[in-house]
């Protein structure tokens, strides 16, 4: 029965595993080991932490605690956000099977939040390795290789992923960004369209494809992307979005359409902070010439995307500028300095922000 529920788990029916473990503990084995190995990882699939970690934590104080029970452990502490109490877990479970290939990827993802990346890439290596068709694996080197500036390598660890697993639709996502970050669109349309091909349903990846063909400048097919997103009720913030920057592409720009589309896009992605600044910018561009008064629509919204993403330099330049024709420039020069505070602010940002607050003396 024990068998079972673990297959159970595997095949994601939780509620399944849990009848199953149910039956066993009925039967008097509750309490053996298999029997809380399995209650924890059902715990650990449904997110429950603290009841997999309670688990985990009495599991490996036994005498030859199984290695099950470390790697538990570790991925419930990362997951918590404790990589420093992941480690150590993670790499004694690593030390008693070091060919089991997921191990080494899980200490790599607990390295990478530790800075230390050389461990990391190595250890991602030996999961390539032992796994070549790991997918995960091919996606968390190469978000390194990204963050270090290293595209086009990313790029080649990406492709060979895709060779390896070609139906992985993560995979293909992240090959069409880092081609679009290098400047290759039609690279990156070629592997948005796979992926479509792959889950023709999938509005994930329409929206995206509609994004890549209004870069294309092929606005008709995005708008009709996006149409047959909005005609399944499976409109998103991103087909919104798409929708915006086609009707704002138009000579002349059909700003009432974009503006609505801008509105949807905002209320369907309440967690990005694109939508209320586009929103905001092509407000601005209406008022250009009227009242100082009638920027105040376009300084909510970007006062909104400013507490969506309080790390990005582009809301807090806006509203600068927004505060300043507002009479208000010692605001504007208290946003402008603590962004300049920021050491890893790029240089094209950093200059702006300089520049404006030279204007605003």
């Amino acid at each position: 029965m024990l068998t079972l529920a673990r297959l159970a788990l595997v095949d994601g029916e939780e509620a399944l595993a849990e009848s199953l473990l149910l039956g066993v503990t009925r039967a008097g084995a509750g309490e053996q080991r298999e029997s809380r190995l399995v209650s924890a990882a059902l715990h650990t699939r449904r997110g429950e932490w603290s009841q997999a970690l309670e688990l985990y934590r009495a599991l490996v104080a036994e005498p030859a605690p199984p290695t099950e029970a470390f790697f538990g452990l570790g991925y419930v502490r990362v997951e918590q956000g404790d990589a420093e109490a992941a480690h150590p877990a993670l790499a004694h479970a690593v030390s008693l099977e070091p060919r089991v290939a997921l191990h080494h990827f899980q200490l790599a993802r607990v390295l990478f939040l530790l800075d230390r990346l050389e461990e990391a890439f190595a250890h991602l290596e030996l999961s390539l390795r032992l796994d070549p068709w790991h997918a995960p694996s091919y996606l968390v080197f190469a978000r390194a290789l990204e963050a270090g500036g290293e595209l086009e390598a990313a790029e080649d660890l990406l492709r060979q992923g895709q060779k390896a697993v070609p139906d992985d639709v993560g995979l293909l996502k992240a090959l069409a960004d880092v081609r679009l970050a290098r400047g290759n669109v039609r690279g990156a349309v070629s592997a948005a369209e796979a992926r479509v091909r792959v889950e023709p349903e999938g509005v994930a990846a329409l929206g995206h494809l509609a994004r890549l063909r209004v870069t294309e400048r092929r606005f008709l097919e995005a708008l009709e992307l996006c149409h047959q997103l909005e005609a399944r009720g499976m409109s998103t913030g991103l087909s919104r979005s798409v929708e915006a920057l086609v009707f704002e592409a138009r000579e002349p720009p059909e700003v009432e359409r974009a503006l609505a589309a801008w509105r949807e896009a905002v209320r369907l992605s309440p967690d990005d902070w694109m939508p209320p600044w586009r929103q905001a910018l092509l407000l601005l561009r209406q008022v250009e010439d009227g009242p100082p008064e009638a920027v105040l629509p376009a300084r909510a919204l970007l006062a909104e995307a400013h507490h969506r993403a309080p790390q990005r330099p582009e809301p807090v330049l806006s509203l600068a500028r927004v505060e300043a024709r507002l009479g208000a420039p010692e605001s504007a020069r208290e946003r402008l300095v603590a962004l300049l505070r920021h050491p890893a602010l790029e240089a094209d940002w950093r200059a702006q922000a300089e520049a404006l607050l030279t204007e605003l003396g």
